[in-house]
């Protein structure tokens, strides 16, 4: 199948977020959905790590030990079961001793940088790791949210920013779905991508009906100087880093904790639209207008990411995301350019720091071939792609995904035949069961249980990892192929049919036409960009270029992609030297 075409791209408020978090003080008791045996406190950090090891950082390393071995004592089970009714009411929400900051740095002291002990479910660290498993291990994304009903009951009496800065309230809240759905094998901590730029200076509100909001958005490169670029991460993030000590402590760490962050890319959309917004196009807008300030706002994103994911490791996290949600928002040439090198620093730069430290990323609706040549041990994938499509891009990696979030209104009985679908598709080993996208908070509590039960089910001799084809180029053989003159001297060979080259011919002779409108009009204006996309088999050529940088048009360059199968080039080539590429090849 062959596609080709061109088209130009139209470029009473709760507590802020800074409030300091209130310190509850309640009664301590958990519901009699936990198990009454009560094990050593070797228990609370220990499974196959050793039991000195164990005692040393659930006890012995701490300002009060007579306080650690009450709280054992009193809160020690075997494991959180499920339960109709999976929330605690919030006076008897479990408290963590005062001193739950100095117990979590002195037990990071004592792991020096190395990982924690090994949780009791630890298939989730084996398939990251590419180890082979019995079945695949599942979590969602968003599992912690409005659509349970005891997450509300926790909302009813705190704002949700509070909630993140209260280590208790976000404990708790991370905990919930594993006491609904006890086959999980991860929690992912209650907080938010937005808690970063908010450590920058950026205040963040939630407003009734609409999201998070801003108290100012960067609107032009002078407002970057209203934000603190090397905030105090251990200061001002502490207490997402107490929360996951806290919790971790909780599950007796039954299963492990996932640490995330918001992206680089996505953080700066938020921060340039000032909040939540359906569309990001001020945030594009920025990124092409001032391309140079937008790398520099990412970079230094990307340093306090590592920090703060290094943090998050060392408070008990063993694998740490990177949810890139805005990944879709700019074309795939772009997000090489202005995306990608900050990803894979990322990536790299933390498991220079942690070299145990397990890494995930989600490129929401975008493309993931960039991601197989990068330290991530997973990627995850949009439900957007399929899985064949997804082993193909990432042959060498875990892939995580990737359920349509909607489908989860159906049935049991449709949920648990797309799911076991999905799961032979993709694979057992080198797999993690999740959604697409997030949970909703209209969705039943129901579905997730169908989910679950349809992974529970497949087992890796059910479902072995399919193996990854080579790239199938024979439609493309016989076609006539064109020569594209690159910079530096370079060239490229592409088996371009008659069709596609004419489409591209005809879409730059339209951008032609638009540049001279450009160069003709009275009043200075913004002009769309152009994009040019052909498709054939695993071969594609991508042309992007934004007008608006340009004066003239001999000074005109456009931006070339050129993908075969696992091979990708990229190159910058000025528009005459392209036109006279197709001239050429649609003459002989």
């Amino acid at each position: 199948m062959e596609l080709g075409s061109a088209t130009f791209v139209p470029s009473n408020l709760q507590a802020v977020a800074s409030a300091p978090a209130p310190h509850l003080s309640t009664p301590a008791a958990l519901r009699g959905a936990l198990a009454a045996t009560r094990p050593s406190t070797a228990s609370l950090c220990s499974h196959s790590a050793g039991t000195a090891l164990g005692l040393l950082l659930a006890g012995a390393v701490g300002g009060s030990r007579a306080a650690r071995r009450k709280w054992a004592k009193r809160n020690s089970t075997a494991r959180l079961v499920a339960s109709v009714d999976a929330g605690i009411p919030v006076n008897q929400i479990e408290q963590p001793p005062a001193d739950l900051r100095e117990w979590r740095l002195r037990s990071a002291v004592q792991m020096k940088g190395d990982a924690w002990p090994t949780p009791k479910n630890d298939r989730l660290l084996k398939a990251a790791r590419g180890e082979k498993v019995d079945r695949a291990p599942k979590w969602m994304m968003r599992q912690a949210g409005r659509y349970l009903p005891e997450y509300l009951e926790v909302l009813k009496t705190s704002d949700f920013f509070t909630v993140c800065k209260t280590p208790a309230l976000a404990a708790e809240l991370t905990l919930q779905p594993l006491r609904r759905y006890d086959t999980l094998d991860a929690m992912i901590i209650f907080s938010d991508i937005l808690v970063i730029p908010v450590a920058m200076g950026m205040p963040c509100y939630m407003e009734p009906a609409k999201g998070p909001k801003f108290e100012f958005a960067i609107e032009t490169p002078a407002d970057l100087a209203k934000l603190n670029m090397k905030p105090d991460v251990p200061s001002t993030l502490g207490y997402v880093f107490d929360a996951i000590f806290w919790t971790r402590q909780r599950c007796n760490n039954d299963v492990p904790v996932i640490g995330f962050c918001g992206a680089p890319w996505t953080l700066m959309g938020y921060m340039v639209e000032g909040g939540a917004v359906s569309s990001f196009d001020r945030a594009k807008k920025w990124l092409y207008l001032y391309p140079e300030e937008s790398k520099k706002l990412m970079a230094g994103l990307r340093e306090i990411i590592v920090e703060y994911l290094v943090n998050q490791f060392d408070s008990g996290a063993p694998l740490l995301t990177i949810f890139d949600t805005n990944c879709g928002q700019v074309p795939p040439s772009v997000y090489e350019e202005f995306c990608v090198p900050d990803l894979k620093y990322i990536a790299t730069e933390v498991k220079r720091q942690r070299p145990k430290a397990l890494m995930s990323v989600f490129p929401k609706d975008g493309e993931i071939a960039w991601a197989n040549d990068s330290d991530f041990d997973v990627v995850g994938t949009s439900w957007t792609t399929s899985p064949a499509r997804a082993r193909r891009d990432c042959p060498d990696k875990t892939l995580q995904g990737n359920l349509d979030p909607h489908l989860l209104y159906a049935s049991p009985e449709e949920i648990m035949k797309r799911t076991d679908r999905m799961v032979k598709e993709f694979g057992v080993d080198k797999y993690i069961a999740n959604l697409g996208h997030g949970m909703l908070p209209t969705h039943p509590v129901g579905g997730p249980s169908a989910f679950h039960e349809a992974v529970n089910k497949v087992s890796s001799e059910d479902a072995p990892t399919p193996t990854v084809a080579a790239p199938k180029a024979a439609a493309s053989r016989g076609a006539p192929t064109m020569t594209l003159n690159l910079q530096d001297g370079a060239s490229c060979s592409v088996p371009m049919t008659q069709a596609g080259a004419t489409n591209m011919q005809k879409g730059l002779a339209e951008f032609v036409q638009m540049f001279k409108r450009k160069v003709e009009a009275v009043k200075p204006q913004k002009y769309d960009e152009f994009e040019f996309l052909w498709v054939q088999d695993t071969l594609s050529v991508e042309v992007f270029c934004n007008p608006n940088a340009f004066a003239t048009i001999f000074d005109v360059k456009m931006f070339l992609t050129v993908k075969a199968g696992y091979i990708k080039v990229t190159s910058d080539i000025p528009l005459s030297s392209l036109q006279s590429d197709l001239e050429a090849y649609l003459a002989a």
